[in-house]
């Protein structure tokens, strides 16, 4: 239940900053923040990461539900296990970032990404707190991959 809740609680503070940053903020608009080493920017992404096929929006919806759809079914398979509770906490991180974005790209038919990080070549990309959840999620199942014949230890009761 807890990785359930922790899916549930990443997908909402996403979604909601999502829906505020479409009510309150233009497209393009700029605002820096904690000193600079963030700058709040509305953009919308009808594409994969970085608008690849962004002029391709049928394409990536599906894409984007048939790997949403197998995440979900890896989730469901891996839940029940015991133990593993790495892989489960990275699978329902990268969950919640991915409801988040494809619920949206369904019903907005774009993702709204809404700050970038002022560091070197990072400045150029604009995210999505949904984006942050994917990679590190994702980081997490990968690095447990590597590592999964040693003992995974987990008092969170699985």
């Amino acid at each position: 239940m807890l990785y359930i809740l922790i899916a549930i609680g990443l997908f909402a503070i996403d979604w909601k900053i999502k829906n505020y940053v479409e009510q309150n903020h233009k497209v393009g608009h700029k605002k820096d923040i904690l000193d600079g080493k963030v700058t709040l920017k509305k953009q919308y992404n009808k594409g994969f990461c970085l608008n690849i096929l962004d002029d391709k929006v049928g394409i990536v919806k599906k894409v984007s539900a048939l790997v949403f759809t197998l995440l979900v079914f890896a989730f469901l398979l891996i839940l029940p296990q015991k133990n593993k509770c790495l892989k489960k906490l990275g699978l329902s991180i990268c969950l919640g970032g991915a409801a988040s974005n494809v619920l949206e790209r369904f019903k907005r038919g774009y993702v709204i990404d809404y700050f970038s990080i002022n560091y070197k070549s990072l400045k150029k990309l604009v995210f999505n707190l949904a984006d942050i959840f994917v990679i590190i999620g994702s980081g997490i199942v990968f690095l447990y991959s590597l590592f999964s014949n040693k003992q995974d230890y987990c008092n969170l009761n699985s």
